[in-house]
């Protein structure tokens, strides 16, 4: 398995074959992500697991370790198939946290766009609209938002389900008199941040927030494109903190109004003016199944092919070649962070010009492992 970032992956591989407080064989690594490193891990008592363990110089850091641990409490008190558990934690002789949590076996969302190499259909991305929506749901109910959905943290179960990973940067809503972890620091995905998040506007953040993620998800499975496109990470940040994204018809015109109308009213710039919470929304996404679903499809044409010209072409066409269709792979960054990789960008109502960069082939979600082919 390829990892990037050689001496990263280096010092989470030499883990390998350790064994964590006297019980938790490392087996292999799955996963790695900035925060921490997960791997497939043996008890034992011969149970299975996968352990997400905080980078060591995660670990020193007083608010990462504390965001850290509370992602087991966060998490379990969804109480929703659709959320990883978090089994137990507990404390490497290095002195760095770990979690232990349930082994998934499937693939991200991000490993099925990839392997796609394009647009997922329109009923598939509905279809897992639904089951995301509903996890959220429930996770709202409890005061819970997320604050970084993104397809690298929505994992496919092999049996057709769907979970929701790392909730490391999820909080409960709180009165505003208390103080965030996050500080003033905008946290998340920048691909799929709305714009209350990207001011780090922390008392804004609700659950408008995930569902305009949710919403820039769908638009970016169904167009191969971000919802916004920049050169360096700042100036992404100022478009979303300014401009609205563009309508979905403006980028694929043949998209069926009820999801055209699904997925703009998700990201509308003013949270008044979204979805107001993820049941309805849900309830949207079901209705826009049902029109997708009975819709006639696209007539081919019956005019054959043009035959071949014997002129030759001519050796410069004024027409540029189209652009191979890859999928982006967006990583949390905070803001004063430097850009390590293009950011999406596109002014208000223009139509993208670049399609992301090629994704990384390492498996970022956490506590889980690949599909085996």
């Amino acid at each position: 398995m390829d990892f990037e970032n050689g001496a990263h992956v280096r010092r989470a591989q030499a883990r390998v074959g350790t064994v964590l407080s006297g019980v938790w064989r490392l087996d292999a690594l799955v996963g790695l992500g900035g925060m921490a490193a997960v791997y497939a891990a043996t008890h034992r008592s011969g149970a299975r697991a996968a352990i997400k363990l905080l980078h060591p110089e995660r670990a020193a850091d007083k608010i990462d370790r504390a965001r850290f641990l509370r992602e087991k409490a966060i998490a379990n008190a969804v109480s929703h198939p659709g959320v990883a558990a978090v089994l137990a934690d507990g404390v490497a002789e290095d002195g760095s946290p770990f979690l232990v949590m349930e082994l998934l076996e499937g693939e991200t969302l991000l490993q099925r766009w990839k392997a796609q190499k394009g647009p997922l259909p329109p009923g598939e991305v509905l279809s897992l609209s639904e089951q995301i929506l509903d996890v959220l749901a429930a996770a709202h109910e409890k005061g819970i938002v997320h604050r970084d959905l993104k397809p690298d943290n929505i994992f496919l179960t092999r049996d057709g389900g769907v979970k929701i990973l790392d909730f490391g940067i999820a909080r409960l809503r709180v009165p505003s008199s208390q103080t965030s972890l996050a500080g003033l620091r905008a946290m998340g995905t920048p691909a799929y941040m709305p714009p209350e998040q990207a001011r780090a506007r922390w008392d804004l953040v609700d659950a408008r927030t995930d569902l305009w993620a949710l919403g820039a998800t769908m638009f970016a499975l169904l167009t191969n494109r971000y919802v916004q496109e920049a050169s360096t990470v700042n100036e992404l940040f100022f478009l979303r903190m300014t401009c609205p994204i563009p309508s979905l018809a403006k980028v694929e015109p043949s998209m069926h109004p009820a999801v055209v109308r699904l997925i703009d009213r998700a990201l509308e710039f003013a949270q008044a003016d979204r979805w107001p919470d993820a049941r309805s929304m849900l309830a949207a996404v079901r209705e826009a199944r049902i029109a997708v679903a009975v819709a006639p499809s696209p007539r081919r044409s019956s005019v054959p092919p043009p035959r071949r010209s014997s002129v030759p072409p001519p050796l410069r066409s004024s027409v540029p070649p189209p652009l191979r269709p890859t999928v982006p792979s967006p990583r949390p960054v905070r803001a004063d962070a430097a850009p390590d990789a293009r950011a999406p960008s596109a002014r208000s109502g223009a139509r993208p010009s670049r399609t992301p960069a090629p994704p990384s082939t390492i498996p970022r979600s956490l506590a889980t492992i690949p599909r085996t082919p």
